[in-house]
């Protein structure tokens, strides 16, 4: 895939590269595109919430919470384990 970027991008992309933060143009927009694929799929998962509130199904924090301290209760022990 060849891509003509708009020059303000290019030079910004460009100084990066110059500032060591990337090894290449490429990796830094690969980096670029992998924040836009974790942004899209945050977006996806809050849409997704949101259609559960609309119906109904939702959680009270306490039972949040609970679950969430179970599973670091669980990941804590696994790795004491090891």
């Amino acid at each position: 895939m060849n891509l003509s970027l708009p020059n303000e991008i290019n030079d910004f992309v460009k100084g990066l590269v110059s500032q060591g933060r990337f090894a290449s143009e490429e990796s830094a927009v690969v980096a670029g595109i992998r924040l836009l694929m974790t942004q899209e799929k945050l977006r996806g998962e809050i849409q997704k919430g949101a259609e559960q509130l609309d119906s109904g199904q939702w959680l009270d924090e306490d039972t949040v919470f609970a679950e969430v301290n179970a599973e670091i209760d669980e990941t804590e022990s696994s790795q004491q384990g090891s």
